[in-house]
């Protein structure tokens, strides 16, 4: 294999263990990694493959604790989003579109993290709604589609299992609208497949490894690390926005 192939793996299999943990982020753990080595052409429609079966998993394993009005809420901003996503980009640079989410996520996991009280449903629905849009919009065009609903998921409350089972629910149907969009702008390649199917078992296994992990955490313990995560993740939007 290539050295791009051996970086993919490395990267994915960390993806994975953070996505298990968390219940997003395997895209903006992996993605730096993987494209060391491999050219974005080939990168972004793997990875949203893998992040389609990543979440599958995640559904799957929670299915039972599945918060099912936030769904819907955002799958409503879904279909939009991935076409908003396609066009987007003619319109507003990506370094701009890194930015704005970067701050977004800034302002999430400030208030997740000075807030000591979990707000369980008190958001207002369009939230949901404009979560699933800009989940599906940046994962559209740069494979970045978790932050949005894990912030919105943050803010609304609830616990690891709720959550993890409504963004792994979520998830499975908006990559499958991002698919979509990828495919009928011709981004799919013999090779991006072939490159998503050397990733998936070590992805596959290091996810269950992560969500065993995971399992010890409390609520307010899991929102504190979520909202952590949320940080890091806002910072390193600004800063490969701004440089």
């Amino acid at each position: 294999m290539s050295a791009g192939a051996y970086l993919a793996i490395a990267g994915w299999g960390l993806g994975g263990f953070v996505n298990g943990y968390m219940g997003f982020g395997a895209a903006l753990v992996a993605m730096p990694l993987v494209a060391l080595g491999n050219d974005m052409a080939l990168a972004l429609p793997a990875c949203s493959l893998l992040v389609l079966s990543l979440n599958i998993q995640m559904a799957w394993n929670y299915r039972r604790s599945i918060a099912r009005k936030p769904v819907w809420l955002m799958l409503t901003g879904a279909v939009p989003g991935a076409a908003m996503g396609l066009a987007l980009l003619r319109f507003v640079s990506e370094a701009g579109l890194k930015l704005g989410l970067g701050v977004l996520l800034l302002c999430c996991a400030a208030w997740g993290l000075c807030s000591s009280r979990v707000r369980h449903g008190s958001l207002a629905a369009g939230w949901g709604v404009l979560a699933g849009l800009l989940s599906t919009c940046f994962g559209t065009a740069f494979g970045i589609n978790g932050p949005p609903p894990a912030a919105y998921m943050l803010l609304r409350g609830g616990n690891q299992s709720e959550t993890k089972g409504a963004l792994g629910f979520f998830f499975v149907w908006s990559t499958l609208c991002i698919v979509g969009a990828q495919l009928l702008a011709g981004m799919f390649s013999l090779r991006a497949v072939a490159l998503a199917g050397i990733d998936l078992p070590v992805m596959l296994v290091c996810s269950l490894c992560g969500m065993r992990l995971s399992a010890r955490l409390g609520t307010a313990t899991f929102h504190r690390v979520m909202s952590g995560l949320l940080l890091v993740m806002g910072c390193k939007l600004i800063w490969t926005g701004a440089s």
